[in-house]
């Protein structure tokens, strides 16, 4: 069984190599130098430019784009209880050596450009009301040297919020999963709440998007507003029955293991509300910056499909694209979260599958 999920891996995209990458487009190298973009100020602080005039008159352009003039207009909540369509990305490229709070040059050129993503989304008919991410651990998080301080998320959506005026929510850290459930789809029901009927933006830490994903579906589920139901009628199972039941494997961009092999993880070394399918949950790769994950509602307003695409940003920096069904343990909060054996060479499963 595990030659025949491997062999079926080396297929993923067409590709028959062993040896093939998946990863992300990049922008030119005569766009970069030593690895980050080239900065093109340059040219204009020699002729008596002041940074801030770039920056208003930047702030200045984006107002007549769709988005920030969708964000002007009080937003009209349906009857139905939570978000219609949740996008959830990672925050952007980081700062390789500690103290990394920050990202680097490559994720604040990706900040930049979250603005036109934005704005094709509203293109598309989803326009976005609100955006929510997570507190920054602070400089002295426990954990000592394995202590990941990080203002990433915040960093990475600012600029968005700053450009098209859409308001930032913030509920907690990111490991305070019910607190966001609870915001949109718990509290205030069921009228007054203000995710309600509207589109919604999430950057938060790619190790604990996977939860994340969960607890929002478990929510919906609780809410009715997912197409499946709970795993053996356990609410804490929604989001294990979801991935299950939609399809585990969204335009090819990840395998997942057959269903009738051995279980990666025992059930009972993973948190209650992770169910026993935990082979098709996405899992986000350490070095994948540019995914979107998008959880759609259909015409009658019931969450039924998951979907995996990129930004429209290009970087320096080539991400691993690479999208496998792979349950993703979390760390202690602000602590350096797992990562698997192999992930860096973007070409096969983590060796930890091999010895299966």
């Amino acid at each position: 069984m595990t030659d025949k999920f491997l062999n079926g891996f080396s297929t993923l995209r067409g590709n028959k190599s062993r040896n093939i990458t998946y990863q992300s487009n990049t922008l030119p190298s005569n766009n970069c130098s030593s690895g980050f973009p080239i900065d093109k100020y340059k040219s204009y602080g020699g002729r008596g430019t002041n940074p801030w005039e770039v920056l208003y008159s930047i702030w200045n352009s984006y107002q007549n784009t769709l988005g920030a003039q969708f964000s002007l207009k009080e937003p009209s909540n349906t009857n139905i209880i939570g978000p219609s369509n949740i996008f959830i990305i990672r925050h952007g490229e980081k700062q390789s050596t500690k103290p990394n709070y920050s990202l680097n040059n490559n994720g604040i050129y990706r900040a930049c450009q979250l603005m036109n993503f934005v704005n094709i989304l509203a293109e598309e008919g989803n326009s976005i009301s609100y955006i929510i991410t997570c507190n920054p651990c602070p400089y002295n998080s426990a954990g000592g040297s394995n202590s990941d301080p990080s203002m990433r998320p915040i960093q990475t959506i600012s600029m968005v919020s700053f450009m098209l005026n859409i308001p930032i929510f913030i509920y907690g850290g990111a490991q305070d999963f019910s607190e966001v459930v609870n915001q949109l789809f718990l509290n205030d029901y069921p009228n007054t709440n203000p995710f309600n009927g509207l589109n919604v933006l999430i950057c938060w830490e790619h190790s604990a998007i996977q939860a994340l994903c969960l607890n929002i579906l478990n929510g919906a589920g609780q809410a009715n507003r997912l197409t499946v139901n709970a795993s053996n009628g356990n609410n804490d199972y929604y989001g294990d029955a979801f991935f299950e039941a939609t399809n585990p494997c969204p335009d090819g961009n990840y395998e997942c293991r057959d269903k009738s092999s051995l279980y990666f993880y025992n059930e009972n070394s993973v948190p209650l509300y992770i169910g026993p399918n935990s082979q098709f949950y996405p899992y986000w790769n350490n070095d994948n910056f540019d995914s979107v994950y998008h959880l759609k509602s259909n015409s009658k307003k019931s969450i039924d499909e998951f979907k995996i695409f990129n930004q429209p940003c290009l970087t320096c920096y080539s991400s691993c694209d690479i999208h496998i069904g792979l349950y993703q343990p979390l760390t202690a909060a602000c602590t350096s979260s797992n990562k698997y054996p192999d992930e860096d060479s973007c070409e096969l499963p983590p060796s930890t599958w091999k010895n299966i």
